[in-house]
């Protein structure tokens, strides 16, 4: 079974904000990551929060590629998250604690 990775949004715009203080370490392990070739997930709330951040920073050019990457690259699932996967967590989360 091949690994997954949830690429979250900190990850997502360290690795594209070269201003980000955490730039080179998510280059540097994002060459380690795609050595693997695992699995690549994001959610469509982490989707839009990418996108949010580059367009508010007047980088529409910027959000559009990562956008476009997101959703086109055949190694990342995009999962879209709607009230029904927000249940299933909720379910899972309460049986997690008893």
């Amino acid at each position: 079974m091949t690994e997954k990775f949830l690429l979250d949004t900190s990850y997502l715009i360290a690795l594209e904000f070269k201003r980000d203080q955490a730039h080179q370490l998510a280059v540097r392990s994002w060459r380690e990551l795609s050595r693997s070739r695992p699995s690549l997930v994001v959610t469509s709330h982490i989707f839009d929060e990418v996108v949010t951040f580059f367009n508010s920073r007047d980088r529409h050019g910027k959000a559009v590629e990562i956008g476009n990457r997101l959703l086109y690259d055949s190694t990342v699932e995009f999962v879209k998250v709607d009230r029904s996967l927000l249940d299933q967590i909720g379910r899972a989360s309460c049986r997690e604690r008893v």
